[in-house]
């Protein structure tokens, strides 16, 4: 029969181990998360999305501008404004769903990396999951 103090001593030993692990895969997790984040693929996309936004924002005031207020024009801003009511109580609908079962949006995308990167190389995917 084992003393209480070697299977204290035991346990500390696992769980020093547990931790010191935890710690190394965390340390990797985000040195993976910065290298893709600042990868220059990532970083164009992100510049060509906000060129994109700004000049469709800068379209859209432009056409608002120039057209002639009429009561064809109120119709049509009532109908938007449906439509931007509609897509306020949809994008609450997702949140909802997102954190009900990823916790958040960085577990959605976490999510999302793990299924990309899966599709990608399935077996690069099965040789990271076997235990050391």
């Amino acid at each position: 029969m084992k003393s209480i103090d070697a299977e204290i001593l035991a346990l500390e030993q696992r769980i020093s181990m547990r931790k010191v692990a935890l710690g190394h895969t965390a340390s990797a997790a985000r040195h993976r998360a910065l290298r893709t984040m600042a990868s220059p693929a990532m970083l164009a996309g992100a510049a060509a999305l906000g060129f994109v936004a700004a000049g469709a924002l800068g379209r859209r005031k432009a056409n608002a501008r120039a057209a002639a207020p009429d009561r064809r024009a109120q119709g049509k801003a009532r109908e938007q404004g449906k439509g931007f009511a509609l897509g306020t109580l949809l994008m609450t609908g997702a949140t909802w769903f997102i954190r009900s079962q990823f916790g958040g949006p960085v577990g959605l995308a976490q999510f999302v990396i793990s299924k990309v990167r899966d599709r990608r190389s399935p077996a690069t995917a099965a040789a990271a999951q076997i235990p050391r």
